[in-house]
C-alpha cells in the first residue's frame, strides 16, 4: 500500500503530487515508473523527469534503507534533507542552483521535486558531444563565475567534477550538494574544488585557451592573485593526478 503522503515543503507542486500519489495504492516508486521518464534507478534512489502543464521537474525518490534512515529523515538529519536546505540557502544568495520545488514524505522514502531543464547537460557530456559550432568558451566562463560565486559566499562544493556542473544554455548550475558546506574563503577545501575542476579539464584535454577563460572569470570573483590561487591549488592537484597513474591526461594547465 502507498501509505500516507505528507508534504514537508512546497505548495503547488507538492499539493499536485500529494493528490496523485495518494490515489496510487502501489507506491511512489511504481507511480514514478509509470508517469515519469526514468533517468536512474539504484537500491537507494529512483530519479525521473515529469512534465505537467508545460513545466518540467526532476523527481528523486530517496529510499529509506532502514528504520534509522527513516528516523534521521523525520528529524531533518538525512542527507536529502541537508541537501535541500543547502540548495535553498545558496539560491537565496543568488547562486545558480535548480529551484527546490517541493519535498514529500512517502512510505518508501523522501521524494524531492526540483526544477528540471529541457536542454543542456553536464559539462562532461557536453564536452564529448560538442561540435565545431559550439561555443565552449561561454560554458567555461560561466563555470568560472559560478565557482567563484560559491567560494566568495564562503562555501566549498565538495565534488567539483564536471559531471556535477550543469549548463542549461545560459548558466552553469550547481547540482550535487552531498559535500557542500561552509568553509573559510581561500582555504584548502576551496583549493580542492579548483583542483578537481582543473584535473577534469586536463583529463579531457581542453587546452590552455579554454581553461584560461574559466580561470580568468574565477579570479575576477575571488580574493588573491593568480599566483596565490594556483599555489593553494597545486598540492591537491598533484594528488589527484597521482591517483590516475594510468595516464589519460592531456596538457598540464598549471
Amino acid at each position: 500500500m502507498a501509505g500516507k503522503v505528507k508534504i514537508k515543503r512546497g505548495d503547488g507542486w507538492a499539493e499536485r503530487l500529494q493528490e496523485q500519489l495518494a490515489a496510487y495504492p502501489e507506491g511512489a516508486a511504481e507511480w514514478m515508473e509509470e508517469h515519469t521518464r526514468i533517468l536512474n534507478s539504484t537500491v537507494d534512489s529512483l530519479s525521473g523527469l515529469l512534465r505537467v502543464d508545460g513545466e518540467l521537474a526532476y523527481l528523486k525518490l530517496c529510499r529509506f534503507g532502514s528504520f534509522k534512515s527513516k528516523l534521521k529523515h523525520r528529524l531533518g538529519r538525512s542527507q536529502s534533507s541537508r541537501n535541500y536546505r543547502i540548495a535553498l540557502a545558496l539560491g537565496e544568495k543568488g547562486l545558480p542552483v535548480p529551484q527546490q520545488l517541493a519535498a514529500l514524505e512517502v512510505q518508501q522514502g523522501s521524494l524531492l521535486v526540483i526544477e528540471g531543464f529541457s536542454s543542456g547537460g553536464n559539462l562532461a557530456e557536453l564536452w564529448y558531444k560538442r561540435d565545431g559550432k559550439d561555443d565552449f568558451g561561454a560554458v567555461m566562463r560561466s563555470a568560472g563565475q559560478t565557482l567563484a560565486g560559491l567560494h566568495a559566499a564562503g562555501y566549498t562544493y565538495g565534488d567539483c567534477r564536471w559531471i556535477n556542473l550543469f549548463w542549461n544554455g545560459q548558466r552553469v548550475y550547481l547540482t550535487d550538494f552531498n559535500g557542500t558546506r561552509k568553509t573559510r574563503i581561500g582555504g584548502i577545501q576551496q583549493a580542492r574544488d579548483l583542483a578537481r575542476f582543473t584535473a577534469n579539464a586536463e583529463e579531457f584535454g581542453i587546452g590552455s585557451k579554454l581553461y584560461e577563460q574559466f580561470l580568468g572569470e574565477y579570479l575576477e570573483g575571488v580574493p588573491g592573485t593568480r599566483r596565490d590561487v594556483v599555489q593553494r591549488m597545486i598540492r591537491p592537484l598533484y594528488r589527484i593526478r597521482g591517483q590516475h597513474l594510468s595516464g589519460g591526461y592531456g596538457q598540464r594547465l598549471v
